[in-house]
């Protein structure tokens, strides 16, 4: 069981290398759950903060969550990536009027088909890892140029049948400023509180066990929109804070018997990640994206590009749109091929 749960472990920790490397936010909890959303935002990078053009995606800033519909908009999207990973999502939004909306994402993420092996090589079975995140928002048009959204997440992650499933609840704040009918200003706080806990004595029947915490950073962006009837561009800075405990072993001889002496630290760092997308309505029926992302300024390979489009389906029932998404993760390490589904109960 021990030699499972460190290959589990470890896989788990590759599921996204796209954070995984080089001082990047990879090691930390929730890395899977921020690639992005669907294909439309993927397609642009992610940097949606401010956009509107694109849906209620309360996933990057839950004042979204406030954007006007007069059907149900609902939105399903899979992924196809490396390294048997796996991607799923699912939002939906309601009105409450007269000026308020809620909607819920849901976000699956795992890995499948993990090869078992003892210490010696031998197999033993297949097993599979998986993370979900529940995001339930609320947004608020306060006036026609302000908007604003809270949102609340609940994440979960099941890495391994003998180990206890972790949970953690993190707190997301939004606005959303448009100061003219073209550009808008958001600003967001995501992640706020959220942490994995987790305590391995009885996996391994220790009788000396501590918790252990997996901190999700706590991110801060700031993104700008400038968005016309058949264009629009985006930028987002975002800084992360990011939480990690250090544990420091020493062996001494006491009474004629070793003796560990653990010590352990909280280490505070930080990263910032530069987005930037745009569309283009070539057609009533056709929608043209790309968008880039810098992981690491000083690092050319950590930069990633993208691109997607859409096809909006001649159908008036539903108003459903096709959406394709193609991505290269930073630091050249796979690609990615990402499918939605958008339709209007």
């Amino acid at each position: 069981m021990r030699t499972k749960l460190r290959i589990s472990v470890l896989l788990f920790g590759l599921l996204f290398p796209t954070f995984a490397l080089k001082a990047q936010s990879g090691g930390f909890a929730g890395a899977s759950t921020r690639l992005g959303f669907n294909a439309n935002s993927l397609a642009r990078a992610n940097a949606m903060t401010a956009v509107t053009t694109e849906g209620p995606l309360s996933y990057f800033n839950p004042a979204l969550t406030s954007l006007r519909s007069d059907k149900i908009p609902l939105q399903l999207s899979v992924g196809s990536l490396q390294f048997d990973r796996v991607f799923q999502s699912t939002a939906v939004q309601f009105q409450l009027p007269p000026t308020a909306a809620f909607s819920v994402q849901i976000i699956r993420t795992g890995i499948n088909d993990i090869d078992g092996r003892t210490v010696s090589g031998y197999y033993t079975d297949t097993f599979s890892t998986n993370e979900y995140q529940i995001n339930g928002s609320f947004g608020i048009r306060l006036n026609e140029r302000l908007l604003a959204g809270i949102g609340i997440k609940f994440n979960m992650a099941d890495y391994h049948s003998d180990l206890d499933i972790a949970t953690a609840v993190g707190l997301d704040l939004g606005f959303i400023w448009r100061t003219t009918d073209s550009f808008n200003i958001g600003l967001t706080v995501q992640d706020l509180f959220a942490s994995y806990t987790w305590n391995s004595a009885e996996l391994y029947g220790l009788d000396q066990n501590r918790n252990v915490n997996n901190y999700f950073p706590t991110r801060f962006t700031l993104g700008l929109a400038y968005e016309k009837e058949l264009f629009d561009i985006s930028a987002d800075l975002e800084v992360q804070s990011l939480r990690s405990e250090v544990s420091e072993s020493e062996f001494d001889i006491l009474g004629g018997s070793p003796v560990v002496f653990s010590n352990t630290d909280e280490v505070r760092t930080s990263a910032v990640i530069l987005r930037s997308g745009g569309s283009w309505r070539a057609h009533e029926r056709f929608t043209l994206r790309g968008g880039w992302r810098i992981a690491d300024a000083s690092d050319s390979d950590s930069w990633g590009m993208s691109t997607g489009f859409s096809l909006h389906l001649p159908f008036d029932l539903l108003s459903p749109s096709i959406d394709y998404a193609f991505a290269i993760e930073p630091y050249r390490i796979s690609r990615i091929h990402m499918f939605s589904l958008r339709f209007d109960l």
